[in-house]
C-alpha cells in the first residue's frame, strides 16, 4: 500500500487520515509506505514530450523513484487537503508528473503503464463545515484521474472541518471505513 501525503504539515489532518488507512492496512497484511510530498523535490511537468519518445521522464528528480513504487503497489493512497476548492500543488504537480506514465496508442487510445492492478483511496480534509458538499467536484475529478490509470476500485472520504484531532471522529468516517474494509478483505 502506497499512502501519498499531498499536504505540507506532515502532522496535519491528511497525515492523521492516512494514519488510521496505514493501520488498516497493516492489519490486512498489507505492506504500506507513506510518503510526504512535502519531503520531495518534484518538479512541474513541462510538456516537453520526451516521456513519449524515451518511455519515461526526462527529470531525474524525486519523482524518479516514485514511478516504480506506483507500479509495483497493491494499492494506492493519496490525500489531499482543500486549497481555494482545490488539491494542493504537491497533489497537482504528483498528478502531472503520471504523464510520463501514459502511452498513446491508435486513433487517440490510451493507457497507463500504472503496473499491476491496484486498489485506490482518494482522501480529501477541508476546513470548510460544508466541504463535504462543496469538494465532491474535486472528489469526481481525482478519482476519475486515477480511474484512467486503470485503478478500478476506489473507495473515496471528504471529511469536512478537519484537524488532526477530529478526523477519526467525524461522523463522514463510519462509512468510509466500512467501504475501507471491504476493499482490504
Amino acid at each position: 500500500m502506497l499512502l501519498i501525503n499531498g499536504s505540507p504539515r506532515k502532522n496535519g489532518s491528511c497525515a492523521a487520515l492516512l494514519n488510521i488507512i496505514r493501520e488498516m492496512g497493516e492489519g490486512s497484511e498489507y505492506e504500506c509506505e507513506l510518503v510526504n510530498l512535502s519531503d520531495l523535490k518534484i518538479g512541474y511537468c513541462k510538456g516537453c514530450m520526451s516521456c513519449k519518445k524515451t518511455g519515461k521522464c526526462a527529470f531525474n528528480d524525486d519523482m524518479t523513484p516514485l514511478y516504480g513504487k506506483i507500479q509495483d503497489a497493491d494499492f494506492f493512497v493519496i490525500s489531499t487537503p482543500v486549497y481555494f476548492a482545490a488539491e494542493t500543488g504537491l497533489i497537482k504537480n504528483f498528478i502531472d508528473r503520471w504523464y510520463a506514465l501514459m502511452d498513446y496508442g491508435p486513433k487517440g487510445t490510451r493507457t497507463f503503464r500504472f503496473g499491476k492492478e491496484k486498489k485506490g483511496v482518494v482522501a480529501i480534509t477541508c476546513g470548510a463545515p460544508d466541504g463535504n458538499m462543496s469538494n465532491h467536484g474535486l472528489m469526481a475529478r481525482l478519482t476519475m484521474t486515477m480511474g484512467s490509470c486503470g485503478i478500478s476500485d476506489i473507495t473515496s472520504v471528504i471529511i469536512p472541518q478537519a484537524s488532526p484531532e477530529t478526523v477519526g471522529k467525524s461522523p463522514f468516517m463510519n462509512d468510509f471505513l466500512d467501504a475501507l474494509h471491504a476493499q482490504l478483505s
